[in-house]
Parts: C-alpha cells; sequence; structure tokens
C-alpha cells in the first residue's frame, strides 16, 4: 500500500512537460544580441538587435530538456521492465546524428551552438524536442497522468483565451506598462518605456507567440485536444461546455488571418467529426454545424471589411520587376518583359530600350520619368544614380568603369542574377512564400547529406538578390530567415537525409495512430486522440510555416504523447 501512494504520488516527473505547455509559451523577456551579420554586404554596419520572444526561450527549453535527460536516463536505467519499444524513434535518432553533423560543419558554429537571428533553435534545442518528444513517451503511464497533461492544456488555453481576446479587440497586454516592467529590466524599461514597436497592428492574434502565423499553429493544436475532448464526452453538460471552448479557440483561430492555420482547423474539424459521429444523421448534423460555424465568421469577416477572406484571394498586386543587374554598361532592368539600361554618357543620364528609337536623357539634378510604373524616376548628382521604382529608392554608383549597388552596408556592391526555379510568374503566391521557395530548391542539391547548420538559413539564401526582395519583400534590406516550409528549411540548415529521417517518423506516427485509435473510451485514448490530431494539423502548417520555439515544443510534447496512448492501449509499438 506504501509502494502504490509513492507510485500515485510521483506526478513531479511530469514537470517538464507540464512546463513546456503552460510555462515556455509565456516566457517572454527583452534580449538585446549582436546577430554577427555586419560583415554581409547585404545587412546593416550596426546588427545589434532586440528580441522579446524567442532569446530567454531558447535557453529556458534547454534547461528543461537537461533535467528531462537526466530523469529518463535514470529511469531507462533503473526501470527497465518498464521501458516502451524504441523502434519508432530510431530515424529521429538519426536525425540527430545529422544535427550534430551540421553543427560540426556549419558556416557558422556560434550560430548553430547558441541559435541566431529571429529563431535561436540552436542545434541543442532541435535535440532537446526530441528528448521531450521521447520522455513523454517513456513517462505517461497511469491515467492519472494523461489527466494532468490534460488539465495544463486547459490552463495554457485558458491564458491564450483572454490575451488573444484582448487582442481582437486592439488591447495588446505587451503595451501595458506593468507588463513591460515584468519582461524587461529597470535599465531597459527606462529606455524603452511604452516605446515597444508593435509587431502587429489591428486585431490580429499574435498572443505571446510574437507572429500570427506561429499563434494559429499553436491554437490549432490545443483546439484538436479540446475538440477531441468535446466528441467524446459522454456527460451533456459537461460536452456543452468543451464545444464553447472550441468555438473560443476557432475565434482565436479566426483572428490570427493565418489561411494555413484556418485548413489546419478546417481538417481538425472534419476528421473528429469523421472519428465520432458514426451514424449517418448525426454525421450529417456535425456536417452542417461546420458549415453554419464558418457561415458566421464569413459574415463577422464581411462585417470587417473582408480582411480575411481578401487574403485568400491572393491577388499579384507587385511590380511587375523581373530582373536588375550592374555591369560596366550601366543599370539593366526587365521590366513587364521590356529590358531597359540607365547609363551616364557626358554628364547626362540616359535611359535606353531595343524598342526606343530616341533615349530618355536628362541633366545633372533633374529627374528623368522612367517610362513604366506611374512614379517611377531616376536622378542623377555627379556619379550617383538615384532610382525610385516599386515604391523603394534604390542608390547606384559608377566607378571604375563598373556600375555598383550601394547596399545597406552601405558598401558598392555588383548586382547579379540568382539561380532560381522558374515558378511562372506565381512567386507572389502565400505572401510571397512562391519567392522564398524558388530561391531556396536551388539550395537543395549542395546540402543533400550535410546541411549548412541550425539558425543559418540567412546565410546561404541568396540575399544579394535585391530585385527580388524589392519586387516580393517590398524592400531590398529585407533578410529572409527562413523558407517559410518547415521541410526546406530543415534540407538546408540539417540536410537532406535529415529531412528524409523526419518523414520517415511523420509516416510512422500516421500510420500507428490510424491503426492505434480503432476504440476512445478513457482519459489515455482521448487525449492521445486529441494529441494525434494536433501532430497532423502541424504536420500540415509546416508545409507553409518553419519550425520555432513558439510551435514545436508542443508538437514534439503531444508526439511523445499520442504514441505513449497508443502504446498503453495495444501493448507494445512495432
Amino acid at each position: 500500500m506504501k509502494n502504490a501512494s509513492k507510485q500515485q504520488g510521483m506526478w513531479d516527473i511530469l514537470i517538464p512537460i507540464l512546463l513546456t505547455i503552460v510555462v515556455l509559451p509565456l516566457a517572454v523577456r527583452l534580449a538585446i544580441y549582436s546577430c554577427g551579420y555586419s560583415g554581409y554586404e547585404w545587412y546593416s554596419v550596426n546588427d545589434t538587435l532586440t528580441d522579446f520572444y524567442c532569446y530567454y526561450k531558447g535557453y529556458f527549453l534547454d534547461i528543461i530538456g537537461i533535467f528531462a535527460g537526466i530523469i529518463l536516463a535514470f529511469r531507462l536505467a533503473l526501470y527497465r521492465e518498464k521501458t516502451k519499444g524504441m523502434k519508432l524513434f530510431i530515424p529521429l535518432a538519426v536525425y540527430c546524428v545529422f544535427i550534430l553533423l551540421s553543427t560540426i560543419f556549419s558556416i557558422n558554429a556560434d550560430a548553430s551552438l547558441k541559435g541566431n537571428f529571429e529563431s535561436f533553435e540552436s542545434c541543442i534545442v532541435l535535440i532537446v524536442y526530441v528528448i521531450l518528444a521521447l520522455y513523454a513517451y517513456q513517462i505517461m503511464e497511469s491515467e492519472r497522468d494523461y489527466r494532468y497533461i490534460w488539465y495544463a492544456i486547459l490552463v495554457i488555453s485558458a491564458i491564450f483565451a483572454v490575451i488573444g481576446t484582448f487582442q481582437i479587440f486592439g488591447y495588446d497586454l505587451m503595451n501595458f506598462e506593468w507588463v513591460q516592467q515584468l519582461i524587461m529590466t529597470e535599465e531597459q524599461f527606462s529606455l524603452y518605456r511604452g516605446e515597444i514597436e508593435d509587431t502587429f497592428t489591428g486585431n490580429n492574434v499574435y498572443l505571446t507567440l510574437y507572429n500570427p502565423n506561429y499563434a494559429g499553429v499553436t491554437l490549432c493544436m490545443l483546439f484538436a485536444v479540446i475538440w477531441t475532448m468535446a466528441l467524446s464526452e459522454t456527460r451533456k453538460k459537461i460536452r456543452i461546455f468543451w464545444f464553447v471552448c472550441s468555438a473560443v479557440m476557432l475565434t482565436l483561430i479566426w483572428f490570427t488571418y493565418s489561411r494555413a492555420s484556418l485548413l489546419a482547423a478546417l481538417m481538425i474539424l472534419v476528421l473528429g467529426t469523421i472519428k465520432f459521429l458514426k451514424q449517418k444523421k448525426h454525421l450529417l448534423i456535425g456536417i452542417a454545424g461546420i458549415i453554419a460555424l464558418f457561415a458566421v465568421f464569413i459574415c463577422i469577416d464581411a462585417a470587417l471589411d473582408f480582411k480575411y477572406l481578401s487574403r485568400i484571394a491572393d491577388k499579384n498586386t507587385r511590380e511587375p520587376l523581373t530582373a536588375m543587374t550592374t555591369d560596366e554598361n550601366g543599370i539593366h532592368m526587365t521590366y513587364d518583359g521590356t529590358e531597359y539600361c540607365l547609363y551616364l554618357e557626358n554628364d547626362t543620364l540616359l535611359c535606353v530600350t531595343d524598342a526606343m528609337e530616341t533615349p530618355l536623357i536628362t541633366a545633372e539634378g533633374h529627374e528623368m520619368s522612367l517610362p513604366f510604373e506611374s512614379g517611377a524616376e531616376a536622378v542623377f548628382y555627379e556619379n550617383e544614380i538615384y532610382l525610385y521604382v516599386a515604391e523603394n529608392t534604390l542608390n547606384f554608383i559608377h566607378e571604375d568603369d563598373m556600375y555598383y549597388y550601394i547596399t545597406p552596408s552601405m558598401a558598392p556592391a555588383q548586382m547579379i542574377s540568382v539561380e532560381a526555379t522558374d515558378f511562372h510568374g506565381l512567386e507572389y503566391l502565400g505572401s510571397a512564400r512562391g519567392y522564398i521557395w524558388s530561391r531556396t530548391l536551388p539550395l537543395l542539391k549542395d546540402h543533400i547529406f550535410i546541411g549548412s547548420g541550425p539558425d543559418t538559413f540567412a546565410e546561404v539564401f541568396p540575399q544579394h538578390d535585391y530585385a527580388g526582395k524589392v519586387v516580393y519583400s517590398d524592400r531590398p534590406d529585407m533578410i529572409i530567415e527562413k523558407a517559410h516550409n518547415d521541410y526546406l528549411t530543415k534540407w538546408v540548415q540539417t540536410g537532406g537525409i535529415s529531412v528524409l529521417c523526419i518523414l520517415v517518423f511523420y509516416i510512422l506516427f500516421i500510420k500507428k495512430g490510424i491503426h492505434g485509435y480503432a476504440q476512445i473510451d478513457d482519459m489515455r485514448t482521448r487525449l492521445g486522440f486529441g494529441c494525434y490530431l494536433a501532430c497532423l494539423s502541424f504536420m500540415f502548417t509546416s508545409l507553409f510555416n518553419d519550425s520555432t520555439l513558439q510551435t514545436s515544443p508542443f508538437f514534439w510534447v503531444f508526439a511523445g504523447i499520442a504514441l505513449s496512448s497508443i502504446y498503453s492501449k495495444n501493448k507494445g509499438l512495432s
């Protein structure tokens, strides 16, 4: 009886999981750091940056991972009879090997070891993700364990609901003075007091997760668990309450204005409905309810001038500037299929095309109206040319019989064509994700085995594609730090084989879930299936988002919980 009581009281081994679910997402603290990019011509000479959402979160996760690893090691050594089969984790073990190899051969070892630039997913963080998945898988045992995790999910969901509701109505808690005092030192508060620039304006929900896209991904995972609980609940009043909570989470997801998250939420709704509503009548009612719910959201969006639906259309409003290069002959631009050349000659600025019989000419200090978009102009003073195009002013210089672009670091550099996959004019799709993918795909062939290293994507991406960034990122000094596709980012940073390992794990995980949740009748399977749906939504949204400290910890913990649930129900994973 004494041993049984001791076992019941050992809920404290769940603390690493509870901290990951409840505390880590709320870890916001001002950090001032140097990204080390000042040595690159495409970056400013000042590389000092501020970060609220990732810098300290990464270190906090490292600490959680260390304690989880120690506890797990002792457990595996002392309680071998309780150790669950781990064949499914072999692909993840190989994945960790390639993380380490990519770190050893990294183009920036410091960034790969410590994390860098708006991400801080160091090699340690990436390995901790896997440790957390294995930890949750091995540690979760009793019905009580699953109930504690369910309570933790409810706590963070409630906190997010409060923060998100404030943001929907235009009140960001980050702007409250007492909150700012909590997330920075007194010295920093006296410097930044009341001057923290909102990352996003309007009523976007981004919670404490920096980006509405990240908030959408996380909310979808939480929604998947709550929706499963609602559908599987047998007590009528409790079931209604969980449905109300599900509606709240859906509302928050809607106001992230994330299209990928909306599709993921719809996938969760449909899969959950099909899984639990077996009778045809109930299934039709459930589908009708989903349609009615989205009709309500569309009415809300109509009242807000179709802020959401206008983004789904994703119309091409970009300028048709497809190329810009410099050489000894001038500044060459391809605009709407026509090639233009600007150059200096005899104290005048000329613009010519093959179709022009007479070139456009202007004298020093006089503006030249360029024959493409409205408002496009050029002017020169001595040997410097200022070009206003695509709502940007670009500065060029003519020296040593060569034309150069003046980069954000104020250094002269030649504009050259970059290798890109032809997207046939669809680079603008997905908020210009097509542009990023078109420049990322050619990088993959160089990183089939070993990647460039964790958190080094920005240093590998062709940041010198100034013309492309002018058109698709709205400004030439924009730094593309991720591929906005987790699979592409991982391929570049940790190698193609590492992505293959992840995909093998995902496929095995999906297969286990299909066969492992034939019957859902207790807290283990209810929570497990909810976590399973959450992981499916993460895998889908990863096509349009990257792994982040705001989203990935939930995924890896939920993956471990889902697999543990299947193991407990089926007495093993083959």
